[in-house]
């Protein structure tokens, strides 16, 4: 009895030292993202303010583009005084149909130097819903330029496909577990293509040419499953993340598929 009483002391003494400890470490609570109310009346001013916010966020643009000084991951065009170039880009397109082609159609036209690869914003992954893109191109605008948009203002594209936000895309959807697609159109159908490159040129993310002679499988296995585990030189946490949440990588891809995606990576 005496033997079980020590013991059942020793444990309470051990529960309240880790207690105390406890008190001490710093604790870090996550919030889930507030939903953005986007009222049909907003202003201009208020379009802008609401689209800045979208663009840092839920539109993920700041993955692919800079603004200005702000930012590294120059995959796609910089961003920073696109409200002065948008109407000089394409002739006859006007400052506001070129920044809603770019957002709805975004490989109709490719900027010189770079290439295509920019997902629909009104699609999966990225899913805004109209209203959102009109105070995106708001912001957009006011990057240089003066923002005429309205919340009036209607497009071609508009309501042609509606957004699903946080759902993965039909395509992926039918292509859930157990199918078995060939190592490139799994690498394009999670969007690989838009911040790796197979050739050495820079982009969001490390270029994959030679990967498998820098990396074994287990590294291959993990720079997916876990991509924040290793970070090469130079580039940013938490960007390979965003996109492999957003596809719905890990609920989508088949074991059968990972192993040829990284059997695709091991003989680069």
């Amino acid at each position: 009895m005496k033997h079980a009483l020590q013991i059942f002391a020793f444990t309470i003494l051990v529960s309240a030292f880790y207690w105390y400890v406890s008190l001490w470490v710093p604790q870090k609570r996550t919030e889930p993202p507030e939903d953005i109310i986007i009222a049909a009346d907003l202003s201009v001013e208020q379009m802008v303010v609401i689209g800045e916010e979208i663009v840092a966020g839920k539109g993920t643009c700041l993955t692919c583009h800079t603004m200005g000084e702000s930012g590294t991951a120059l995959r796609f065009p910089d961003l920073g005084s696109i409200g002065a170039l948008a109407g000089m880009r394409v002739e006859g397109m006007s400052d506001v149909d070129y920044l809603a082609e770019s957002l709805y159609d975004p490989n109709a036209y490719i900027v010189e130097g770079f290439v295509a690869g920019m997902p629909p914003a009104a699609k999966p992954p990225v899913a805004l819903a109209d209203d959102e893109i009109l105070t995106v191109i708001a912001y957009l605008q006011s990057l240089g330029g003066t923002p005429s948009v309205t919340m009036d203002t209607e497009f071609e594209w508009q309501g042609a496909e509606p957004a699903v936000a946080a759902t993965p895309s039909a395509e992926l959807a039918a292509a859930a577990a157990g199918s078995n697609r060939d190592a490139e159109t799994v690498f394009m159908t999670y969007l690989c293509n838009t911040c790796h490159t197979l050739d050495g040129t820079p982009g969001v993310g490390p270029s994959l040419q030679g990967v498998g002679s820098r990396l074994d499988r287990g590294e291959l296995y993990e720079s997916l499953m876990d991509p924040d585990a290793t970070i090469a030189d130079g580039f940013t946490p938490g960007v390979m993340t965003a996109m492999l949440t957003a596809t719905a990588f890990h609920e989508q891809v088949s074991s059968a598929e990972l192993k040829t995606l990284v059997d695709y990576l091991a003989s680069l």
